[in-house]
């Protein structure tokens, strides 16, 4: 029992401690609670034990990508999935590894990265057929990624890492912040400009290209020793220095220039009912933005506008944890015990994909 329950522990962007040697807030506490007893109440439904095995039918996904028709979905225990007819059907790849997976990104069809737990970074340069793990200098659990398409590439996590590459990963340095806190996304807009986000609501800046970061004042930035935990988990640029930071309790952060920082919900939207549930993952598309996370939450809003509203999806109120568009319409949600959603539209129609095994060890079924 003790280890399904460590099984759906919410690493990042979850808020976890990850063995840090010190008691967390009070809130961190909570959520973690929240997947121990979300993994509690679900385990008789967990499938046969010979299925459990096959990482394709772990309980938890992380992150989804999308290139033209192509997808994948990385998660909990070496997951990682990956479709060529635009979700409908999707197949197991090899990832060679155990470790949970946190985020997959693609800068072509063919070229992606992987990072996990324990300083793990994954690379495929033919559209994850094969995957290569990559060097790292750090055991550190490894939460935020990001690549440009010049083989320049950041990826973030416990105790301040800050790692980069300007070869596409054959080669990675460690570039921390001044504090040990977890950083949970790193987004860049060009090869010098970027912002990181994590625990404490703290955000840092780079002009350098990650070479060096400053703190910036955040407005629900709070000190260790408050008690209090104001994460930030991801973040959203959809162009230029404007942008959004989203995280613990539904804060929704905004930034018009890059500098400065204004809290534009501090409880998410304004439904009472979306109140206070935890913001992991965003992405932007034909004008909107979107934003997902814990108990089925699904925000959307104009990009020029801050007026979130709920999205009409129906679901267990279960956590949703990452969500991507492509070019043309179709997107993907992904959250815990292997939920996932397709969307055709631009995201007016959202549809579970039910993924279950085709046999033992290969591969999953399609979408009816």
């Amino acid at each position: 029992m003790n280890g399904k329950l460590l099984s759906v522990s919410r690493l990042s962007p979850f808020a976890l401690s990850m063995s840090k040697g010190q008691p967390k807030p009070s809130g961190l506490l909570l959520l973690l609670a929240f997947a121990l007893l979300e993994a509690f109440l679900w385990s008789p439904n967990i499938m046969a034990a010979s299925l459990e095995r096959e990482p394709a039918f772990r309980d938890n996904f992380y992150s989804v990508e999308i290139r033209g028709h192509l997808s994948w979905i990385v998660g909990y225990y070496g997951t990682l999935l990956h479709s060529r007819d635009r979700g409908l059907s999707w197949e197991v790849q090899n990832s060679e590894t155990r470790e949970a997976l946190f985020r997959v990104v693609f800068v072509d069809e063919q070229r992606g990265w992987v990072s996990g737990s324990y300083g793990k970074i994954l690379h495929t340069s033919s559209g994850g057929r094969n995957w290569q793990t990559q060097q790292t200098p750090t055991r550190e659990h490894l939460f935020g990624l990001t690549f440009g398409s010049e083989g320049l590439g950041w990826a973030v996590g416990s105790r301040g890492t800050v790692l980069h590459t300007e070869d596409g990963g054959a080669s990675w340095v460690n570039r921390p912040v001044t504090e040990d806190v977890i950083l949970n996304d790193v987004s860049f807009i060009d090869a010098r400009q970027g912002w990181v986000v994590g625990e404490f609501g703290r955000i840092y800046r780079s002009r350098d290209g990650g070479r060096t970061w400053l703190k910036q004042q955040s407005p629900i930035e709070v000190s260790f020793v408050s008690g209090q935990s104001r994460n930030l988990f991801r973040l959203l640029f959809p162009n230029s220095e404007a942008g959004w930071a989203f995280g613990l309790d539904g804060v929704i952060l905004r930034t018009r220039n890059g500098e400065r920082w204004d809290v534009i919900h501090q409880d998410g939207a304004s439904l009472n009912y979306t109140k206070r549930h935890h913001l992991f993952s965003a992405s932007v598309f034909g004008g909107k933005k979107w934003a997902v996370g814990e108990r089925g939450t699904l925000l959307v809003a104009a990009v020029g506008d801050d007026q979130w509203r709920t999205a009409g999806l129906r679901i267990p109120p279960v956590t949703l944890n990452g969500i991507a568009f492509g070019h043309d319409g179709f997107g993907l949600i992904v959250g815990n015990r292997g939920l996932v959603f397709r969307t055709e539209d631009g995201g007016k129609q959202w549809k579970q994909i039910p993924i279950v095994p085709k046999a033992p060890g290969k591969g999953v079924s399609k979408f009816p």
